[in-house]
């Protein structure tokens, strides 16, 4: 008689590991979908620049941007007054197509979709192991993928380092300065990373936990079959012997 951990679903145990994925997972997209992942700063000097120019007014505001969208402007709201652009920040709108973004950029970007594909293919996996006997290297795999996950995650921060954020740019800091201040979505990304981090500590968790169960479950069985061969043996060793002058 033998028993396999691998042969049985994980149900409720999968639990812990399936709301921690889809945790991570939400607060990932939540980050890094909006356009309040950065605050991107914007510092000129005034009296080189035409203050009465809306063009340079619009282009030197101080806003939030995102990966893939940026916080824009609500025309509606501004009417004639081009000097209030700063008060009427909020909506999100997705960059034009014809914008080019530096590789730091760029390669924050593709983190960001990795991470949604990992993340959300691990939690339906870890969905599907609730009623579906999936072997030990399966949970193991999904613990690692979302190790990866959480680096990938943390890469999504080279977007400090990019031009959007003043790195690696040939300007006149004498009259403009650009840099970036962390934002809810930065913020958010970091968060998303330990929670990454502890979904794969907990798919470990499981599987070490189903491996102890199996274990023990053998070495229980196992002790059944030897006392059971045991008490045979015994039984036989004291039957009394037939004598031949009764028979």
């Amino acid at each position: 008689m033998t028993f396999s951990g691998s042969n049985h679903a994980l149900g409720w145990k999968a639990a812990v590991p399936l709301v921690t994925t889809l945790i991570a997972l939400a607060s990932s997209n939540s980050a890094s979908k909006w356009c309040s992942f950065v605050y991107r700063v914007i510092e000129f000097d005034n009296s080189r620049f035409n203050p009465t120019n809306p063009i340079q007014s619009y282009l030197f505001v101080s806003r939030n941007i995102g990966l893939w969208s940026y916080e824009g402007i609500d025309y509606t709201e501004v009417g004639d007054d081009m000097f209030a652009l700063d008060e009427n920040l909020g909506k999100c709108y997705l960059y034009p197509e014809e914008l080019e973004f530096d590789d730091y950029f760029e390669f924050a970007r593709m983190t960001s979709v990795f991470t949604a594909i990992t993340g959300g293919a691990t939690a339906i996996v870890l969905l599907a192991s609730t009623f579906c006997p999936f072997g030990k290297s399966v949970h193991w795999i999904s613990s690692i993928v979302l190790v990866v996950t959480a680096i990938m995650e943390g890469l999504t921060q080279l977007i400090y380092k990019s031009t959007f954020c003043g790195g690696n740019r040939d300007y006149d800091e004498s009259r403009i300065k650009i840099y970036c201040n962390a934002s809810w979505g930065s913020s958010l990304s970091i968060l998303s990373v330990f929670i990454w981090l502890f979904g794969a500590y907990s798919i470990a968790s499981v599987i070490e936990k189903r491996e102890h169960e199996r274990n023990s479950a053998q070495r229980y069985i196992g002790d059944q079959e030897e006392h059971l061969v045991v008490v045979s043996t015994d039984t036989k060793a004291s039957s009394p012997l037939k004598d031949p002058l009764l028979s």
